[in-house]
């Protein structure tokens, strides 16, 4: 399955320069796509793809209306016995007075694992400021048999600041998560990125308050391509 998601991703960034050309319209919205190689995987801080190299890709579908559909792929580390992840999820984004609201849920998938598949619902409400934006929101997990029963909720706020007249941008997160996932958590991000034509370039600072090789600090390099 590794070696399958690999190469169709591969694929996918070798194909899409044509595909984009043509401006992908289907059922009133458009349809972009992405592929990224990233040194690690972090996760609400947490590394799951042990500290390694992590190949991703998506695809999203934009409804006029707000409506949207997506899905994420990653190789990870053995999680429950799949090397696999993959996001299935909708919802619903809309812009009011100046303020962003965003609704929906995410099932998270991992082919092969056992007991692995999870909902999680998330969401927030932001702002555009043109160079500054900025969201607050919550993810919950409710209580699942996959997760022993337990629900889990995760806090998080995300800030861009693009300088202006440069490529570059500042990105900073913040996030507190209690439940099943984690006990008290804590995780932070600072990074900056470079934008060129359909590609990006990044690096970032993440770290945690929980011990462990997984979630200790570490800097996370990036180069992407969208669609």
């Amino acid at each position: 399955m590794y070696k399958f998601i690999v190469g169709a991703i591969f694929s996918l960034a070798v194909m899409v320069p044509q595909i984009s050309q043509a401006q992908i319209e289907f059922a009133g919205g458009e349809v972009a796509l992405n592929a990224a190689l990233k040194s690690d995987y972090r996760f609400r801080g947490v590394s799951k793809s042990n500290n390694d190299i992590a190949v991703q890709g998506g695809i999203d579908w934009f409804h006029d209306g707000g409506i949207y559909v997506g899905a994420f792929g990653s190789s990870v580390s053995d999680f429950r016995g799949s090397d696999v992840e993959t996001n299935f999820y909708a919802g619903y984004s809309t812009e009011s007075n100046g303020i962003i609201y965003d609704l929906g849920v995410t099932a998270y998938v991992y082919p092969g694992g056992t007991n692995s598949t999870y909902l999680e619902t998330y969401g927030s409400v932001g702002v555009d400021f043109g160079l500054l934006t900025s969201a607050v929101g919550v993810s919950y997990m409710p209580s699942q048999s996959n997760n022993g029963n337990q629900d889990n909720i995760y806090f998080f706020n995300d800030t861009r600041f693009d300088i202006p007249d440069s490529p570059f941008g500042v990105d900073l997160h913040l996030g507190y998560e209690d439940g099943f996932f984690g006990n008290n958590k804590w995780d932070w991000r600072i990074g900056t990125s470079i934008g060129f034509e359909q590609f990006e370039l990044g690096i970032s600072y993440v770290d945690t308050n929980q011990p462990g090789r997984r979630s200790d600090s570490g800097v996370v390099f990036s180069i992407a391509a969208y669609f």
